[in-house]
Formats: C-alpha cells, sequence, structure tokens
C-alpha cells in the first residue's frame, strides 16, 4: 500500500472515531441529565431528543461502521491481527460499539415515552473515555 493511501486511510478512521466517540459522549450525557418532563421545559426536551436521535442515526453510527471498515482493512492489510495488541482494542471497540446500540435504544424507548431510567447510565461516559484511552495507548504504544 502506498504512504499516501495509509495516511489517508488512517486519517479518515481517526475522523470516524473522533465522530462516533464525540456522538456518543453527547448522548451518554443527554442521558444523564435529561428526565422525563410534563411542564413547560417537556417540548424543549423531546426537540432535543428527537435531534439527538437523529443526529445518532445518520452521523454517529454511520462514523462507526466507517471507523470498523476502516479499521479492519488496515489490520488486515498490516498483520496486525497475529499481535495481540489488536485483539484488546477490539474487544474495547466492541465493547464501545455495544454501548452505542444500549445508547440508541434508551433514546428511542424515551421517544416513545417511557419513564425508566437507562441501566447503569452513570458509567456510559466515563467508560467511554477510560475506552478510548486504552485504544489510543495500544495503537501507540502496541505494548505486546
Amino acid at each position: 500500500m502506498p504512504a499516501m493511501t495509509y495516511q489517508l486511510l488512517k486519517m479518515a478512521h481517526v475522523a470516524a472515531v473522533v465522530a462516533w466517540l464525540t456522538g456518543s459522549l453527547f448522548v451518554s450525557l443527554f442521558l444523564l441529565t435529561s428526565a422525563p418532563q410534563e411542564g413547560e421545559d417537556a417540548p424543549k426536551e423531546r426537540k432535543m431528543l428527537g435531534a439527538l436521535r437523529r443526529w445518532t442515526l445518520w452521523v454517529t453510527t454511520p462514523a462507526m461502521l466507517v471507523s470498523w471498515l476502516i479499521g479492519l482493512h488496515l489490520a488486515m492489510t498490516f498483520g496486525w491481527f497475529a499481535m495481540n495488541w489488536i485483539w484488546v482494542k477490539v474487544g474495547f471497540a466492541l465493547a464501545l460499539s455495544a454501548l452505542l446500540g444500549i445508547q440508541s435504544a434508551s433514546l428511542r424507548r424515551m421517544a416513545q415515552g417511557s419513564l425508566k431510567r437507562p441501566p447503569m447510565v452513570d458509567l456510559y461516559a466515563p467508560f467511554t473515555v477510560l475506552a478510548c484511552g486504552v485504544i489510543v495507548t495500544l495503537v501507540l504504544v502496541k505494548p505486546f
């Protein structure tokens, strides 16, 4: 693979990851701070909920898919699956993907009028930041 192609793919992968994780963090904070309301603030929250659901559907989820596609392509092209660090990275990326699914389902239930608080919502943002830190460390250091 030419060096320029590798750099462009790496740049696209990082940009997609940033979009994915930023969207996921925003959903985490929205779920953490929002509460079903019936007063004058209810229309504002429903409007924000609708906008966030659309953003997740049209930006965050596609960014996650692009991240996976480019990341898997790079890993296969350069033989990184023979190294142990990539498997830890894949595990954390799978957990972040599952978290986005949980968040999307929570947004959908809220839009349908559910009053139930999502499970372990307090841990969504800290886990996202921690997982991102682990992944970045693994990619830069490749410790094993």
